[in-house]
């Protein structure tokens, strides 16, 4: 779609930017939420030298390397959205919604933490763990194939790119209110209970029944189309967070 709205963009009358936009901000979101997300737990291919070039073009698409969302992503799985550390004050998730709340026992804001969270991810540490897996040659690929990538767009339709900046980060604003309702509402520290579910059927069609979000963090590496099943084995729906037909109206 990128290349396809790059090649178009000069000729798009304003609604069409706009539609494009929208469209853009949508699929950056559900790429985190469906592909890159469920690329992080059961890699796509069984020849394991193809997970290196998809890894490569799906940070295309990200607009950030996949390498580095992996290991921030397996971070929040490690902590499951704790709340800050007495010893410490602060989490070991470093995508957790109290992190950086102003007030104690309490998550940030929903707006506060979509908007500003993509500006704040902690890359060195991202990079760190990158490193200690052997995989910091991956990382500078993915960078360098960005690079590269932009360089493109700047040279042969530079005012796309003015679009593509925006929509990117729109795309990850989304991602990070969506991680927030997954979350919002449950309890940190009861592995039982620390995320949120949401059952409608459209939803869990779209995406790849990401509403089943307590079942995925208790068998995270269960594919995507087996998680259903765990709904059975989960605690009452009194006794957790559940919202209906999707985690968009968990307010």
């Amino acid at each position: 779609m990128i290349v396809g709205a790059a090649l178009m963009f000069d000729r798009l009358p304003g609604w069409g930017v706009i539609s494009a936009a929208a469209l853009s901000v949508f699929l950056n979101c559900t790429n985190f939420q469906c592909i890159a997300h469920n690329f992080v737990h059961t890699p796509f291919f069984a020849r394991a030298g193809l997970h290196r070039p998809f890894s490569v073009f799906n940070s295309l698409i990200l607009g950030l390397p996949q390498t580095l969302y992996r290991y921030h992503h397996l971070n929040h799985h490690a902590y499951n959205n704790n709340a800050p550390d007495a010893a410490t004050g602060t989490t070991r998730d470093r995508s957790s919604t109290y992190r950086f709340s102003r007030q104690p026992g309490r998550p940030e804001s929903l707006v506060r933490y979509a908007f500003i969270g993509p500006l704040r991810a902690d890359v060195s540490a991202l990079y760190a763990e990158a490193r200690r897996h052997r995989e910091a040659g991956l990382v500078w690929t993915e960078v360098t194939a960005l690079i590269g990538f932009w360089a493109a767009l700047i040279m042969f339709r530079p005012t796309f790119v003015v679009f593509l900046l925006p929509t990117w980060y729109l795309g990850h604003v989304a991602a990070y209110a969506e991680n927030y309702l997954e979350h919002h509402g449950a309890i940190p520290g009861n592995r039982l209970a620390d995320s949120v579910s949401s059952y409608g059927r459209a939803y869990n069609l779209i995406w790849f029944n990401n509403g089943y979000h307590q079942e995925h963090h208790c068998r995270p590496h269960l594919h995507w189309s087996r998680v259903p099943a765990l709904r059975a084995e989960m605690l009452p729906e009194r006794a957790r967070r559940v919202v209906k037909h999707a985690h968009w109206f968990n307010f």
